[in-house]
């Protein structure tokens, strides 16, 4: 998914969870039917402000430098930045 956003992961997936409530069609979730209530509270721990540790998250800016979005949730995602969050199933 592209997605238009500046701001940390956090500010991102905010953005998403907006864009997948306003086209609910295109969503892999069924957020609109109620049985998920975003994906911001499925991959963020808003009490210890870090990502859930069953999630893995590789992210890469613009120059294909690392992001470290695990150690800092808050870090700076520029335009054209490359996030991939999985699921592990264990």
């Amino acid at each position: 998914m592209e997605i238009d956003a500046e701001g940390s992961i956090i500010d991102v997936l905010i953005k998403i969870d907006k864009n997948m409530m306003e086209n609910h069609e295109k969503s892999i979730f069924s957020l609109y039917k109620g049985l998920i209530h975003c994906y911001l509270q499925l991959i963020w721990d808003v009490e210890e402000n870090k990502i859930y540790e069953d999630y893995g998250v590789d992210a890469y800016g613009s120059n294909k430098k690392f992001i470290p979005l695990r150690e800092d949730v808050n870090y700076p995602l520029s335009h054209h930045s490359e996030i991939t969050i999985t699921v592990h199933a264990d």
